[in-house]
Order: structure tokens, then sequence, then C-alpha cells
């Protein structure tokens, strides 16, 4: 386990930076089958201009527990692309509900994203989430229980 300390805004972007020392320890996760598409839509207009980088709010998006979430790197907007979002307050575990509030927008051409449209798209896949400690024991306890079947051409168990 170690200590580290995160460095977040507590309620938008340019507003107040808040730091907290947290213990964490190396996790992963096991990705279900089921994964879903979410739309980032623009809250109200937002000038932006080509090559520097914009905070676009966007409709409150609710993102369930147990799931990551990762952009879509496809060009929903032409004026640009979303290169990140914004969940404010503290960063949430994944075994935690998330709402983001808006996106980080990286503009290749000067214009106005107007309220209502579509600015990006979210991938949202729903997981299972484990220390790297007890998911390394349940595949050594698996291992430990399979046996390779020269004659069936397989891990068996039995």
């Amino acid at each position: 386990m170690s200590v580290v300390e995160i460095v977040y805004w507590e309620d938008s972007i340019n507003e107040k930076i808040a730091t907290k020392k947290v213990d964490i320890e190396p996790y992963g996760y096991q990705l279900s089958d089921f994964a879903e598409w979410k739309m980032l839509i623009a809250a109200k207009d937002v000038k932006v201009e080509a090559n520097k980088v914009a905070i676009v709010e966007i409709e409150e998006l609710y993102i369930p527990k147990n799931t990551i979430v990762s952009p879509l790197s496809i060009m929903r907007h032409a004026l640009g692309s979303v290169v990140d979002i914004f969940q404010p307050g503290e960063p949430k575990k994944v075994e935690e509900d998330k709402t983001i509030k808006a996106v980080v927008f990286l503009p290749i051409k000067d214009g106005l994203i107007k309220k209502g449209q579509l600015v990006g798209v979210i991938n949202v896949r729903y997981v299972r989430i484990g220390t790297i400690k007890r998911i390394s024991e349940l595949i050594a306890k698996w291992l430990d229980e399979a046996t390779w079947g020269v004659d069936k051409g397989g891990i068996i168990f039995e």
C-alpha cells in the first residue's frame, strides 16, 4: 500500500483546488460483456478557439458504480474532440456512482458549440473489481487446481 496525494477541483475547473492524502493499492478489474455509450451534450453555448483547450459544460450525466469510462476517440463535433471528462469534487472509486458535468475539449477550428449539440461520446464498461493481490491469489488457486490434460488437449479440473 502507498500513500499518495491527490489533487482535484472542488466544484468546477478553474475554481478551487483541493488536495487529500489517501492510501492506495494496485487494483485490477474484469470487464463484463456489457457496455453502453453515453452522449456528451453541451449544456450551454461555448465559443472555442482552435488549439486552445476549452471546458465545455455538459448536461449532467450519471455514471453508475462498478463501471469504467473511456472516450470514443472519434471526432463527434466538427470543431474538435473531447479529450477528457470532468467530475467535480474528490475523485470517486470505481465502486462509487459518479456524475460528469463538463468535458475538456480540444478545438481544431474557431467556432461556437451550441447548447444541445453532441460534443462527444463515452464508452461505459461494467466491471468486477478487486485488488491485484486478491486477483493474484485467485489465479494462483485456479492454477493449483488445474491440471494439464494431455490426452484431452487442455486444462481440466478434477
